[in-house]
């Protein structure tokens, strides 16, 4: 009967060393195989919403608009105005009036016609006028410059027993001896020794009467103011100081 003969331990090893490699070749077979069957999938990324872009669409874009132009204030004369008491209806200054509505003449004035008020700002006057007024004007302030007497207007033209022309004071008293009324056609009125208080107003009457502190009397017969004459107010120095031209009926 013949031995056994027992492996030695080399053996063993070439053995295992055998089953090793095997077993890794079967494991890379198998990975193989299945990389093939399932290949991964990529993922694309999905683009991100802009939310503040689409909200800035969204919104419609605000287009500035011009304010409208103000309508400019306007005046319709009437029988009987004039420059100076249109411009004082308003708190405006004859020159003002007559710079907006480019008049040389102050006896422009025709019944009807519009007249545009001008918009002044009194603040920015007043500074301007403190800015560029001198130290000796600010000082020593002129009265007579102050003073603005000026023709309001006629009444009863051509009618001795109410015609009389309206005198107003819109600036500082003022002594009127030695003031004149004329018609320029040889008619003079000569003011007595009167004082024209400010913001005061006095008729000249045609006819005959006794004089009071707001009325004067003329002692004419007949009556002299007739359409289309000028009256001219005349200061103690022969100055034209007002004027106005008696509108057509």
């Amino acid at each position: 009967m013949g031995s056994v003969r027992r492996a030695t331990w080399r053996q063993y090893l070439l053995y295992l060393g055998i089953n090793v490699l095997v077993s890794a070749i079967t494991v890379l077979i198998v990975l193989n195989l299945w990389d093939r069957r399932s290949p991964l999938e990529i993922v694309t990324p999905t683009a991100t919403i802009d939310v503040i872009a689409q909200v800035d669409n969204a919104v419609p874009t605000l287009t500035p608009t011009t304010p409208p132009s103000p309508t400019p204030k306007t005046y319709t004369v009437r029988a009987g105005d004039t420059i100076s008491n249109i411009a004082e209806e308003f708190d405006i200054s004859m020159e003002e009036l007559m710079a907006a509505n480019r008049l040389q003449d102050p006896n422009e004035l025709s019944v009807g016609q519009v007249l545009v008020i001008p918009e002044v700002d009194r603040v920015a006057a007043a500074l301007e006028a403190s800015e560029t007024r001198s130290p000796e004007a600010t000082s020593t302030p002129d009265p007579a410059a102050a003073q603005q007497v000026v023709i309001n207007g006629i009444i009863g033209a051509g009618d001795l027993e109410i015609e009389s022309v309206r005198l107003l004071n819109i600036g500082n008293e003022v002594s009127m001896a030695g003031w004149t009324l004329d018609d320029g056609d040889g008619h003079v009125f000569n003011f007595p020794d009167f004082t024209f208080y400010s913001t005061g107003a006095v008729d000249v009457h045609s006819r005959a009467g006794t004089n009071t502190t707001i009325d004067l009397f003329w002692g004419l017969d007949p009556a002299i103011w007739m359409p289309g004459k000028v009256i001219y107010l005349r200061n103690v120095s022969g100055d034209l100081v007002s004027s106005l031209k008696i509108p057509a009926n």
